[in-house]
């Protein structure tokens, strides 16, 4: 079996979230992908964020009408900091031996990687997908240690468009796939700037979240940054 993980602060989830999930699952084959809403996110500290039983919630309420992709409460029930590499243990516990996990992460989020608790464990027990970001460049991953004698032509490829897929060893039993997706002309910062200013979100999220959020009155009053 081959599961995606896709985790996030999902703040609050939007139609790009989807798109990607969908889109990752069908390149590389994915029987299922896993959306995990982060109960404590590590690296967003400092920020008003809901409690994570309404991004839990919105989330469910997203993947109605998507049978490949399911939900995962796993962060939100842990207690204290929601750290990857324990996400990743637990479902290893929890399906049959012999799966093979995939780490959905965007471009951003990978540069970042080294500050990642157990960065090279996680290399060694999961293959990580890195999907295009807008602004950042795939030809910058030679800027980290471990990518630093990597071949830059294919890189460069993706960012012009001349390459949508390329990939190569990380571990003697695991890949990086790098994935150039398709643009989505939506972020969370927006969605939250304009609910919170009142405006028209313009089918920026599935109808169900729309209503959840309005519901409970969610980003109100509130400036928000990324």
């Amino acid at each position: 079996m081959r599961v995606g993980i896709f985790g996030g602060t999902f703040n609050p989830i939007h139609r790009g979230h989807l798109a990607i999930a969908e889109e990752v699952r069908k390149a590389i084959g994915l029987d299922r992908v896993l959306l995990i809403p982060a109960g404590r996110p590590p690296h967003k500290t400092g920020r008003k964020i809901p409690p994570a039983k309404h991004r839990l919630e919105m989330v469910r309420l997203s993947v109605r009408g998507h049978p490949d992709l399911e939900v995962s409460d796993l962060e939100v029930r842990r207690r204290g900091k929601s750290y990857t590499i324990e996400t990743v243990k637990a479902l290893e516990r929890n399906y049959p031996k012999g799966t093979e996990f995939f780490l959905i992460l965007g471009l951003d989020a990978f540069m970042e990687f080294s500050t990642w608790r157990s960065p090279d464990e996680l290399k060694a027990r999961c293959h990580l997908v890195v999907v295009s970001r807008p602004v950042f460049l795939f030809a910058d991953l030679i800027r980290l240690d471990f990518l630093s004698k990597t071949d830059p032509k294919p890189l460069r490829e993706l960012d012009q468009g001349r390459r949508v897929r390329h990939e190569f060893p990380l571990t003697p039993d695991t890949r990086l796939i790098l994935i150039r997706v398709k643009a989505h002309d939506v972020s969370a910062t927006q969605i939250r700037d304009h609910l919170s200013g009142g405006k028209r979100l313009k089918n920026l999220l599935p109808p169900l979240v729309e209503s959840y959020i309005i519901k409970n009155h969610l980003y109100e009053g509130t400036t928000h940054s990324s």
